[in-house]
This record gives structure tokens, sequence and C-alpha cells, in this order.
């Protein structure tokens, strides 16, 4: 059988967003004008919101005056790189009233990854298809409209040379969010493959902004027949600036018309660096050897993107679909060089959440190794690095043109790196790591550890990114009343652990570079933050590991999921890992029918839905189901099979459920396995998404890691390249062109290398059979 295809497979017709690792981004959280032609709803570019790019309108002569075709959306097909949308037009006449003109719209949208939306019409006529029937006129007009109130100043409208098209400057100051107020200075230009008969850009009092042709001083001229050809962008009391290109179709015979639109969005201070996965498109228009102005093709894009992931597909559907699901997500909201980017990384989100954020740095460091091509998951830190600042920190968030370096995450960059580094042996890179990181080991030891405890401090509720939760009341009963002021002292188990993987693997880097100092000092660093979270974050009498009052000298009465958070290494000895890990099947405590919740069930303030005194809650910790929790729990469990066997099966139980969770339901109630999402935060009880935030394809947790771990079974552990899947129960499973530690890597399970049936377990290393057996078993190499 012939292997999976990633942009079929993911095939729905609920879905709407577009991203193809650029800075330009179609993903419009509650979108208002799907079934309209064009990208009416809001783009991004970085984090400035671009409403109304595109409209796509229609008219035909009707007793020599033109009418106003409307769009009546008929089907919708989306896929990873394109949105196929037909349509059937025809004349509204009141509400619900509309008369069809024998007239269909296919429609194709596509974003590039060098920032251009692509708009492919194609129109015909079944009535005018007879060679006995008169050709059909149909004005086809592609527009927009700017509003230099809300969007920002437009200026410089100017037609293209020979009429091709039109271009204006759009200084953009909406953002996604309220940080940074420096506006951005765009050029956008509108294009279409054929020369429009005529166009015209012309000012306006403010009106109604609708997708309606007939509401815009566009329309008035085209009574005429035709634009003006008129292009005046400067307003003298009104606030609006309406422009548009106008083509005439005949339709007639059998050939329909096609015509391609494309609005090319561009910053002109950015570079067009590419970020892995496009260097065989080609060059971005602007940059030598583009060719006659084509932009790269966005679907060879995500072509060239997917030939850098580890092919997999098992028996289990539902697997499979959301393994490459979750690299059409990371894809989405991956973003190349330029502005404040240094290098290519990826988003936390849509949104809001478009820009690079520290707590998701160790998400998608987790998750970009398994490319062929280390450089995207490089960039992600070395955007991070670029704003290091003076006393050590690293930056919350990194947007195109504003860098918060007030705002801090801590991240477990230590474990994180570690598998990078192993995946991708680097000397250059570790020696270019050790100044930065040592760094930052340096500011948790002088500020977040002022009483040499070698327990570190979280300063507010936010930059653990885990807000509105019970564990900090310990601290301060008004812990959740402020911001981001360092008002909170609390020795936080998260980020002690996150601070021992730090020091943990500058001692690794130490040790490969021969510096016997800064092992020792590592190893007794590392060594005291072990005797002091077994000791003093461990509670006897809940069996479990808590965050840390220094002031009051008393551990904290609350148990937050973060509690498990020691058992990820030898934090926790055997004994203390084993006694934890039984909160985890106890229904008052962490046991939920969708695991698992922030805190526990008889926590005072736990709520199954989304509230937190009371109100609704945008990102509460205080019982919801976060992802990132779940990432971090089935390393947990991984860890805990190392001490008894029966928490493999566990493991596979709980991967499964976390990845069921993140679903739709569909009408019954039931998780609809072809509809695959990831929002913020899901209910424990019903595994509900947090919809009403508009926010899918999160990115701040990783799931294909735990696939290729748990599921396919590859690791480096100590040293060793293990393949070892877990009990999943799966009755053929295929992993092919897996790159990692400069070797190439093959799995089959009830298929060969091409995918067909074949009986046993067999591993390929670099093209040669290496092991071969009956079922699945334990197989590793030292590296």
């Amino acid at each position: 059988m012939p292997l999976v295809d990633p942009l079929t497979l993911l095939t729905r017709a609920d879905k709407w967003y577009l991203g193809n690792a650029s800075l330009l981004l179609y993903a419009p959280p509650f979108p208002e004008h799907l079934d309209t032609p064009g990208f009416w709803d809001e783009c991004h570019f970085g984090d400035l919101k671009l409403p109304r790019l595109l409209c796509v309108s229609f008219a035909m002569e009707v007793k020599a005056s033109p009418a106003e075709l409307e769009p009546r959306l008929v089907s919708w097909q989306w896929h990873p790189d394109r949105i196929e949308a037909q349509y059937q037009l025809g004349i509204a006449r009141g509400p619900g009233g509309f008369t069809p003109a024998g007239i269909t719209l296919a429609e194709t949208r596509q974003l590039g990854p060098d920032g251009t939306l692509h708009c492919n019409l194609e129109l015909s006529s079944r009535t005018h298809a007879q060679r006995s029937s008169p050709p059909l006129a149909i004005h086809v007009i592609a527009w927009t409209v700017r509003d230099n109130r809300s969007d920002g100043p437009s200026g410089a409208f100017r037609a293209l040379s020979g009429g091709a098209g039109l271009s204006y400057e759009q200084e953009v100051r909406r953002r996604a969010h309220s940080r940074g107020d420096e506006p951005l200075r765009l050029e956008v230009t509108l294009t279409g493959s054929r020369k429009p008969v005529s166009l015209q850009a012309t000012p306006s009092h403010s009106a109604a902004l609708t997708p309606r042709l007939a509401h815009t001083p566009l329309w008035d001229t085209l009574k005429d027949g035709k634009l003006t050809n008129a292009v005046v962008g400067d307003t003298v009391l009104g606030s609006l600036v309406y422009a548009g290109l106008h083509w005439r179709a005949r339709l007639g015979g059998a050939t329909p018309y096609r015509l391609a639109l494309e609005v090319a969005v561009r910053d002109p201070r950015l570079g067009s660096r590419p970020v892995p996965g496009r260097s065989g498109s080609r060059p971005t228009a602007g940059t030598p050897g583009h060719s006659a102005g084509r932009p790269p093709d966005p679907s060879a894009a995500w072509r060239e993107f997917i030939a850098l992931v580890p092919h997999f597909e098992c028996s289990n559907e539902m697997l499979t679909r959301y393994y490459w699901y979750r690299w059409y997500g990371l894809r989405l909201n991956a973003v190349p060089p330029g502005g404040n980017y240094a290098a290519p990384a990826v988003c936390e989100g849509i949104g809001y959440f478009r820009g690079v954020i520290t707590y998701s740095l160790m998400c998608h460091l987790a998750e970009c190794k398994w490319l062929a091509d280390p450089a995207l998951a490089r960039g992600c830190l070395q955007n991070h690095l670029a704003y290091q600042t003076r006393s050590g920190q690293l930056p919350g968030h990194i947007y195109l043109s504003h860098v918060n370096t007030k705002g801090f995450y801590h991240t477990d960059l230590g474990r994180t790196l570690t598998e990078l580094l192993s995946h991708h042996p680097d000397a250059a890179l570790e020696a270019e790591l050790r100044a930065p990181l040592m760094r930052l080991l340096a500011y948790y030891q002088r500020e977040r550890d002022r009483e040499g405890l070698s327990l570190y401090d979280v300063w507010n509720q936010y930059e653990t990114g885990q807000e509105l939760s019970s564990r900090y009341f310990h601290a301060d009963g008004h812990a959740d009343l402020y911001g981001w002021e360092h008002k909170l002292k609390l020795k936080g188990v998260d980020v002690t652990c996150y601070v021992y993987h730090l020091a943990q693997l500058l001692c690794q880097l130490a040790a490969r570079a021969g510096d016997a100092s800064v092992v020792r000092d590592m190893t007794e660093a590392a060594e005291r933050i072990k005797t002091a979270v077994r000791t003093i974050l461990w509670e006897p009498l809940q069996h479990f590991f808590v965050d840390y009052n220094v002031s009051t000298k008393r551990r904290s009465p609350y148990l937050a999921a973060i509690g498990f958070w020691p058992l990820l290494s030898d934090l926790a000895d055997d004994e203390q890992a084993l006694a934890a890990a039984e909160h985890l099947s106890d229904p008052k405590l962490f046991a939920a029918p969708w695991p698992t919740p922030t805190v526990t069930r008889d926590d005072p303030h736990f709520s199954a839905d989304p509230r937190w005194r009371g109100e609704r809650a945008n990102c509460p910790w205080n019982g919801r189901v976060w992802p990132m929790v779940n990432s971090h729990l089935a390393e947990v469990l991984a860890r805990l099979a190392q001490l008894n066997p029966a928490y493999r099966r566990q493991l596979a139980a709980y991967l499964l459920r976390f990845i069921e969770m993140m679903h739709f339901e569909d009408y019954t109630g039931r998780k609809d396995l072809h509809r695959p999402n990831c929002f913020e935060h899901y209910h424990p009880l019903d595994g509900s998404a947090c919809e009403y935030r508009g926010i899918d394809d999160y990115q701040h947790s990783w799931v294909a890691d735990l696939i290729l771990k748990y599921v396919a079974g590859v690791r480096i552990e100590d040293g060793r390249l293990v393949v070892d899947p877990f009990p999943f129960k799966l009755k053929h499973l295929l992993l092919k062109d897996c790159r990692l530690a400069g070797h190439r890597l093959d799995i089959c399970l009830g298929r060969d290398r091409r995918g067909r049936a074949a009986p046993g377990y067999r591993v390929y290393l670099d093209g040669k059979l290496a092991f071969r057996a009956k079922k699945p078993q334990r197989w590793e190499l030292p590296l």
C-alpha cells in the first residue's frame, strides 16, 4: 500500500488556518467572512493585524447595468497547504432570496513561504458552455479597503508599471497584544495573472466595512463599465481608501476563465532568508534569482518541509493523523529570520501568541530536534540568546518589532538541549552555548537563591506560565491580584528542576570540553540541588513534592501537578518517585476522566470549568487540563517505567488518552478522531477544549516527540541509540528516514519500507538491516 501523504491525510471541512513559515499568517481566531472569496478576515504580519487585504467580487450586465453576484458557498476543503472552495454565483434579493446565475466559481486560497497570499479563481457556466449560447460577460473585481484610523495610515498608493496592479504602503499599529507600540511600515502589492482592464484607488468618508462591492465607491464607477484608472490615496475629511483591480471575463465554450490573484506583503527593511524546508523553493520577489516575479510555490514548500520530518504511520489511525497534525502546527507557526528574529523560530500560537516565547522554547526544542535539518531547533534557541540580558535572564517575549526583556519565563533548557545535542552533535555549537548558559545559571544562583538553599524563587505567577493557581497563595494571599511585578517569593518545584537540568547539561558540556574545574562546580551544584529537593521540597505526609515558603519555613499545603517534575530525573529517589506516582491514579487527587488536572480535585480552588474567583478566566491553572502538563507527565511515566515495568502499559494508555482529548466532539458528544486540535486547556471531566479562546494549534506542548520516543521507541539514552517501543498493541508501524546522531534509522513492524505488508519486526541502520525479530524488542547501539 502507498505511504501516507500528510497533505491528504489531514484534509477536513472545518478548518481555515493557512501558514507557510512566513511572517504572514492567515489564521483569524473568530472569522466572520470565510465564505467570501479572498482574505477579508484578518491576517497577521508577525504579531500585527492586517484586516481586509483582499475581497473578490463579481458582477454581470443586466439591461446595460451591472448587478452584483453573490457567491454562495457550496463546498469547503482545507489542506495544510491550501483551501479549496466551490461557490454558486447568483443575485441576492432580500433576506433568503437568491437567484442562481448558472455560474460556478472554484477558488483555491494559499499562502506562500515568501508572505504572498494566493487566490486562484476558475469561473465556468454550463449554460454558456454550449456553442449556441452567446458568451456571458462577467466583471471580476479584486479590491481592498484601508481605514487610516483603525488600521494605521495608508500612503503612496500607486499603479504598477503598465497598469499591471496596485501597491500601497501601510503603517500598522494594531497588535494582537498590548506589548510594544512601535508601528511597522509595510508594502502591499495586489496583482493578477492577467493584466486588469481598469483600476482605481479612491478616498471615502467612513462607512460600514462590509465585503459588498455595491457598498463601495468602486461600484459607482463600475456602472460605466470600468473603473476610473485614477489612483488617489490621500483623504481629506474621511478615513477610508478603497482600491481595486478590474477584469472582464467572457464565459463561453468549454474552457473556464482562470485568474490568479496575489497579495504580497513585505517589510522593506527585512531580508528574505528562508526557514528550513524551503531551500529548494524559488527565491522571494526582490531577491536575486527571482524568476519573472513568480513567487515560491506554496505546496512545494510544504513538501520540502515534510521531507525533513521522519515519516511515521501505524495501525492506530489517531496516532498517525495526530503525528502529522503536530508537524503541520509547527510549520504553521514557524517564522523566518527578519526584524527581531535573528534566526528561524516557532511562535507559540496564533493571534495573541504570535511571538517567540521563552516558556514554549523547551517544547519547540523537543519537537524540532527530529527534523533532518537542525536549523529550526537551533534557531529557536538562538533567538533567545541573542537578547539575553546583562543579568543573564532570557527575554520573555520576542515579537517582530518589540522585545520584552522585562518579562521572564522559566523554561527547561537543560533537559531539552541535552536531547537536541544528542540528536545533532555539534562541538562548535556546544562551545558557543557554554558562556550564555553559564550566565543564565549564575543569574539563578545570584538572584533567585539569595539564601543559598539551592532552591530557586518564583517572583510572580506569570513567569512560570502557570498563573491563577492556588500554589502561589502559600507565599501571598493576593498573588493573583498583581501582574509581572516581583512581589512574590516562593521556592518553586518546577523552577528548581529546570535549574538542576541546566547544571547537569553544563557539566556534560564542560566534560566534553575537558574543563575539569567547571565539571566539579556543576557536579557539586547539582548535588546540592538534589539534596535540597529530596529534603526540603519533599512532603513526607503527602508523599509529594511541593513549593516552599522560605519566610515561614513551611512547605506548601497545595499539591500542584508540577510536584511530579522531580520524577523527570534522579532528583526524586526511587522510593519518592514510586510514592508520588500513586497520586496519578487517586480520584481525589490527580485522576480524572481526561488527565491530568493542574491541581488536585480536592483543592479548595479547583474548578473543572475555566473559572477563577467565579469569573471566566483565560488561562486558569486551577484544575484545567493543559497539554503542557500532560507532555511532562508522559515523560514522568517513562522514568517510572525504568523503576517498574508496569508503567510501560500506563504510559501507552496515558498518551492515547492525552491525544484523544485533543479532538473536537461530533454531534453525539464523542471525540471525532478525524478532527484533531490543540487548544490551551481542556475540561478534565468531559474533555472539551477552551474554544471560547479561539486559539487552536497552540504550540505549548510536545506530542510528535512523545510518539517517536515511545510509540516508535526511538531514544538516545546515556550515549546509546535505543529502539524500544512501548506496548501500544499495534498491528503495524513504519518509521522511515529518521535521522539522528549522524545515522538514518528505519523501523518496520508488519510492513516493509515501501509500506507493503511484511511479517515481523525489523530495524535498519543507514540502509542496512541491523535487527530483526517476530515482534518488537529492545535493540540498542553504542554511539
